[in-house]
């Protein structure tokens, strides 16, 4: 009897786990906020965005419920996102509740990095593995300019404290812009020369409203790693290692500390290999990120009931939505049109 229980739970969790492609599902992005500290040019408009009320927001348990269920189904991989995840209050707290959780992996965050110094030691210590800090320029000026007032002196201080605490691999992550930021790629690969970081480069995306993405901005990840191979020989790296890197294609310049990763969403899409769900601040869970479909998990949760019966619904509303998750992504629509919430609405 034992076995056959066994058996069936093993089937319930490929149901939900596998979409309708067989891809396998073991990693959600999860927006814990659509605030931000910043207006960075392409993620948020300059008179910023409407925001979301606090009941609009998931609240903690309810968060804890979904990935508690998503967990519980094979979700091994979680990123807390934003907006900036390290604006809304007590989230230490959140990162140690989801910690503790049975069979997840990997618990990591996206920020922007300028409240990283006062909160790495406690986010490490309350169980957060990794974090990924987002820094498009090394200019102070044009770093204030593409993020409309931030300081690039407080990013470094967060990365000096994360590094002390001990998280790593550290990772930076470049949004390449021609015309902006492409005279820098050179220097943001020598920072792996000498520091244990991994500096990604990733496609500017013509995605989400008010996004103000034009032809001429953009540069492919073979554009930019071409031009580092232009000044350093670059060493890809084995197999497995890229496997446990999402769509980065990873590669070391012979002899370097670091690492550098390329991320080609528009270039060469990862669609074959997505293994990703995302849930945004108001509880909207989307299966592509370049889609305009939501399911609604914070209705289920909010109209109360039993448990089990919460627990079935969200089930059922997840299964449905990994059933229609689309093979590919699909630049042919305008996407700005299709993704009507700007970046920071729906998650980086």
């Amino acid at each position: 009897m034992f076995i056959c229980l066994e058996i069936y739970e093993q089937e319930r969790r490929n149901d939900i786990l596998k979409d309708g492609h067989n891809r396998l599902i073991n990693y959600l992005r999860l927006s814990i906020t659509d605030r931000c500290n910043l207006r960075c040019q392409y993620c948020m408009p300059k008179e910023g965005v409407s925001l979301y009320g606090p009941d609009e927001i998931l609240r903690y348990e309810e968060i804890l419920k979904i990935v508690k269920l998503a967990v519980s189904r094979g979700i091994t991989k979680v990123r807390l996102t934003g907006g900036e995840p390290l604006v809304r209050k007590d989230v230490v707290s959140l990162i140690r509740q989801l910690s503790s959780l049975t069979g997840l992996q990997d618990l990591s965050m996206t920020t922007n990095g300028l409240l990283l110094a006062d909160f790495a030691s406690s986010l490490y210590q309350a169980g957060l593995k990794r974090v990924n800090i987002s820094m498009d320029s090394l200019n102070p000026e044009k770093y204030q300019q593409i993020t409309r007032g931030g300081d690039l002196q407080k990013v470094w201080a967060g990365i000096a404290a994360a590094q002390k605490v001990g998280f790593s691999p550290i990772k930076i992550n470049v949004v390449a812009i021609a015309g902006f930021n492409d005279g820098e790629i050179l220097d943001f690969a020598r920072l792996t020369l000498h520091n244990p970081w991994q500096v990604r480069f990733i496609e500017y995306m013509p995605i989400g409203q008010n996004n103000s993405w034009r032809p001429e901005q953009f540069l492919t990840a073979q554009t930019i790693r071409e031009r580092i191979e232009s000044y350093y020989s670059l060493l890809p790296l084995e197999t497995e290692k890229q496997s446990n890197n999402g769509p980065a294609r990873l590669y070391k310049i012979i002899g370097a500390q670091g690492e550098l990763g390329f991320i080609s969403p528009v270039s060469e899409h990862f669609c074959h290999t997505c293994n990703r769900l995302r849930i945004t601040a108001d509880g909207k869970l989307k299966t592509c990120l370049f889609s305009a479909s939501e399911v609604d998990l914070k209705a289920v949760l909010r109209r109360g009931g039993q448990e089990e019966d919460i627990e079935r619904e969200l089930t059922e509303k997840i299964s449905w939505a990994l059933a229609h998750k689309p093979l590919r992504r699909d630049f042919t629509a305008n996407l700005m049109k299709r993704c009507h919430h700007p970046m920071v609405k729906i998650g980086g």
